[in-house]
This record gives structure tokens, sequence and C-alpha cells, in this order.
């Protein structure tokens, strides 16, 4: 078994992203979401490879602090890993009802990528290289 060196900066990246997913999926849990993600670790690499890029965007310079335009981004990212609308939610077909415009979503949804942004923040704040390894 090979074993992968992880550079400090790819550390930084995986536990921000892993504490976004993870925060999110808690917020779903609790306001009892019609769709709750399975764990981080349980997600396809395609999807993980694209989410670690979306936290590390979100977490510089360039992040966004609109949810319609961060759920613009998030339509664009499922359709390019070819998810479609669909009214009810099928992972294994990649069939998704939140495939809609930002306005037609119900204010679950809409509060969903509220918690994205203010996830993304605390993430770019407090997640980040610790002097000395401390």
């Amino acid at each position: 078994m090979v074993e992968k060196t992880v550079t400090k900066q790819e550390d930084i990246r995986e536990r921000r992203a892993a504490f976004v997913y993870n925060g999110a999926r808690l917020a779903a849990i609790a306001s009892k979401a019609p769709i709750v993600p399975v764990q981080w670790v349980e997600r396809e690499e395609a999807f993980r490879a694209q989410f670690l890029d979306v936290i590390e965007r979100q977490c510089g310079e360039r992040g966004s602090r609109s949810p319609e335009e961060l759920h613009g981004s998030w339509m664009q990212a499922y359709l390019t890993m070819g998810w479609v609308y669909g009214k009810v939610y099928d992972r294994e077909k990649r069939i998704h009802p939140d495939l809609v415009p930002y306005a037609l979503l119900g204010q679950l949804e809409r509060d969903k990528d509220a918690v994205f942004v203010a996830l993304c923040e605390i993430a770019r704040q407090w997640i980040y290289e610790v002097p000395n390894g401390n």
C-alpha cells in the first residue's frame, strides 16, 4: 500500500471541506430537511473533488457571500456531474429536486444555502495552519 503525503495546505483544505459538509449535513438533520446528505467519507470521489474546490474558493478572496450565487454554482457543479432535475431525490440515478433557480426554492432550501455561506466563513476564519503544529 502506497501512503500519500499530504501537504499542510491539502490538510487545511480537507479539514475545511469536511467541516462545512458535515456542518451542513447536521443542519439538514436538525431542520428535518427532506434530503440529508450521506457522510463526507461516503461521498463519491467526483463530488469530493469538486467540493474541495468550492470550499477552497469560498475560503479565499473569490468567495461569495450570496446564497443565491452559491446555489447557482452548486447547480452548475451538479449538472456537470450528470445530475438532472426530478421531483424525487435519487442519489443512484442522480436526480435532485433542488436543481431549480434560486427563486423557485422553498424557504428551507434557501436557509440551507445561507447556512452553507456561514459555515464557509467559520471554516475560513477558524481552520488554518497552526504555528509549530499546536
